[in-house]
């Protein structure tokens, strides 16, 4: 029986044997099709085009070679893998072991190195500094604590949404309470030069739940800081938004923001599916782990990218079969609970005279004279103090959970 009416009904490609070999890799991190998607009497992959709503406006360079995606070529997408690995807390030993660029070499490059901290005193993550361009690099999972954020996957509402939408709770809150400190070194820093944040071309990286909350702040910087040359590169992290706020993110940055997958490998971008809400943002870059590295670590993406040909450095945002009723399941849960929730959360803060979490930061900040820290946790260093800091070592390598 001829089933060839199947598919275009259900969006199956034909690749031929040699189609795939055209695209697929075999030493250079990308990935080969699988045999289980060959049926129907030929070699057709269960793949379907890339859904024009899932990431509004992007170019579609799926099968085209391009020199950057996102605004990232290879080698400052291999600069932000860095950064995500050194927020992890790695010394310069390990970076230089590992063949990243040591910290040593960036302040010789003129970088200032500050690290930024939670309200516990736990170290968050670092800011990169030099001249007008800002690079914040969280870290991933790396404890108990972490894991525990990872796994606070119900969704919140944010000031950063008052269209509607909602964030994972878990993320929503690491962002939240390291944002105090964060902020406190990016007004410094842009003081110090007689500039606003948003004078600054500024990048948000991160691994695993690090390139989460890294999102989470891209969005905060735009909405509530009015920047717009924001830089988003994310390696082998779960989705942060439900679908009403993706579509907010979306239209927002969508343009500057490229996730890096081991798609079909690495279970973490998967996570916080699709049919309970989430929705991924951005442009997708898909590589395979190499040989000898572990699925999901940083390592392993790092060497990937390096070992990516630049006729594959491209992005990817086909979809599989069972993405659209995902996708619809999770329309109907932001529809419905979304607006549930956030209508819930707007009643309570009327009811309770619930203030800006993000206008009391900046107020704290409003007199230049003032050093304290929200909280008084910390102080707000002077660039001075940025410059003694970015010589201090890092502390001892910390092999996360599920990092680097």
């Amino acid at each position: 029986m001829d089933f060839s009416f199947l598919r275009n009904w259900l969006g199956i490609t034909n690749t031929s044997t040699s189609d795939v070999s055209s695209i697929s890799g075999d030493d250079n991190g990308i990935e080969e099709y699988d045999d289980e998607f060959e049926f129907l009497g030929g070699d057709y992959e269960f793949i379907n085009p890339r859904d024009p709503n899932e990431v509004h406006s992007l170019p579609d360079q799926t099968g085209e070679s391009v020199v950057e995606i996102a605004g990232f070529n290879k080698e400052k997408l291999l600069e932000m893998c860095t950064f995500s690995k050194m927020a992890y807390g790695n010394n310069d030993p390990i970076l230089s072991k590992g063949g990243y660029k040591t910290k040593a070499e960036f302040i010789e490059e003129g970088y200032s190195i500050i690290p930024f901290y939670y309200s516990s005193r736990k170290c968050a993550g670092f800011v990169f500094a030099k001249d007008r361009e800002i690079t914040i690099a969280y870290h991933g999972t790396k404890d108990f604590d972490d894991i525990i954020t990872d796994v606070n996957a119900f969704f919140t509402t944010s000031e950063l949404l008052p269209e509607g939408g909602r964030i994972h709770r878990g993320f929503y809150n690491a962002f939240t309470d390291s944002w105090s400190n964060l902020y406190g070194i990016l007004k410094s820093y842009a003081e110090e030069q007689g500039l606003e944040i948003k004078d600054f071309k500024i990048n948000l990286t991160g691994h695993s739940m690090g390139g989460a909350v890294a999102k989470i702040a891209a969005l905060c910087l735009n909405k509530t800081e009015e920047a717009k040359d924001i830089h988003v590169a994310t390696f082998g992290d779960p989705r942060v938004f439900d679908l009403t706020a993706s579509e907010i993110y979306n239209d927002a940055l969508q343009g500057t923001t490229i996730r890096v997958t081991q798609h079909r490998q690495d279970p973490v971008p998967a996570v916080s599916p699709g049919s309970f809400g989430y929705a991924h943002v951005g442009a997708q870059l898909r590589v395979s782990a190499p040989e000898g590295y572990a699925v999901h670590k940083i390592d392993g993406y790092h060497k990937a990218i390096y070992r990516t040909d630049e006729r594959e450095f491209r992005s990817n945002n086909d979809v599989s079969l069972f993405y659209y009723p995902s996708k619809m399941l999770g329309r109907i849960n932001s529809a419905v609970l979304g607006n549930v929730q956030y209508y819930a959360a707007n009643l309570v803060g009327y009811a309770f005279g619930q203030s800006n979490f993000f206008e009391e930061v900046k107020s704290k900040y409003e007199n230049p004279s003032e050093t304290k820290q929200v909280e008084g946790k910390h102080e707000n260093p002077s660039l001075e103090q940025v410059k003694v800091e970015s010589h201090k070592d890092f502390s001892p390598a910390v092999v996360g959970v599920a990092g680097g």
